[in-house]
């Protein structure tokens, strides 16, 4: 069950970034050495106590991994189900393979003399059983039993008593893949439910200053009165001075220029004009371009643009605009 493994890397606040870098690979190599699954194993990093962090320089990450070790621990009601059920359906899928194994060598023995020499060329041509199946029933090698392990078992069992396939008994698991598993499938919801696993670190801490994400990056000054981009006007105006505006507004070649010295893709700029330019003018007065070089900085501070800029990042001004054309 190492794919069911979650590990949790803890007290990562006792070390500083580049250690705290080199102790997170060490151990993610030792984790490939040991662990035998397809996937590299998840690993969790961060401080999970209540006492002062004491180095602080990586918090936004156990913020983040806190969060996600959260709704990991959430989802497994939901993924409990899920992995029943391809169990279920795996286990199904390898009984019909032993069922064709079976018949194959069933039909493969000689019915009177010979069954022991027999039954050793069976055993060592048993790769060459399997190509057949697979071929004639489009079966996908993954679906087959390891063949080492397979030719181990089979050399302890009497294939006097291996049957013939039962063809009826085959059509209902096929039916049951088929049709069954897809159904059950859809009976499980897609979300798990908020309150399936509740109390603890998992009480709501959104309605505080202190939940996730809250009052930094893009959320930073929601419940200010103050426009929060107001509290850096002084160093965007004289930006804005230098630009040259013309009748209180710039132009999109001289912002362009300007912007690029962020060095963000021009897919990003792009999008941070868009959510600054409120008045979709083609043109950004004052508050519009310092609305700009508010997102450049929370962008380049690892911060993700928001697909609608959110309502008390809006100028002041602009709202009222806003307002005046909804309610026209």
């Amino acid at each position: 069950h190492d794919d069911k493994m979650r590990i949790v890397l803890n007290k990562a606040d006792g070390v500083d970034h580049q250690s705290l870098l080199r102790v997170y690979g060490a151990l993610m190599w030792s984790l490939g050495k040991v662990l035998n699954t397809p996937e590299v194993a998840r690993v969790y990093v961060g401080s999970f106590w209540d006492e002062p962090l004491r180095y602080d320089i990586n918090r936004r990450l156990f913020e983040d991994e806190e969060r996600d070790l959260m709704k990991d621990i959430q989802s497994l009601p939901m993924n409990s189900a899920l992995r029943k059920i391809n169990d279920l359906s795996k286990r199904a899928r390898l009984a019909k393979v032993h069922a064709h194994i079976i018949d194959a060598i069933n039909r493969s023995m000689p019915r009177f003399f010979g069954r022991d020499s027999a039954k050793v060329e069976i055993i060592n041509s048993l790769q060459k059983i399997y190509k057949e199946i697979e071929n004639q029933f489009q079966i996908p090698s993954g679906d087959f039993p390891e063949l080492e392990k397979m030719q181990e078992l089979l050399v302890h069992q009497d294939f006097n008593k291996f049957e013939a396939l039962d063809t009826k008994m085959l059509e209902s698991v096929e039916g049951m893949l088929a049709k069954d598993i897809s159904e059950i499938m859809g009976m499980i919801p897609r979300e798990a439910p908020k309150t399936d696993i509740s109390g603890g670190v998992f009480e709501n801490k959104e309605d505080s200053p202190f939940g996730y994400q809250l009052g930094v990056g893009f959320d930073a000054g929601r419940k200010d009165n103050d426009w929060i981009v107001s509290r850096f006007r002084s160093k965007y105006d004289t930006v804005y001075q230098r630009l040259g505006p013309i009748e209180g507004k710039v132009l999109q070649s001289v912002v362009r220029d300007e912007m690029l010295k962020s060095k963000l893709p021009n897919s990003v700029l792009g999008k941070i004009w868009k959510l600054s330019d409120r008045d979709e003018d083609g043109l950004l007065d004052s508050d519009e371009f310092a609305l700009a070089m508010y997102l450049i900085d929370l962008r380049l501070d690892g911060h993700d643009l928001p697909s609608v800029l959110p309502e008390h990042l809006v100028p002041p001004k602009k709202r009222t605009q806003v307002n005046n054309v909804v309610n026209a």
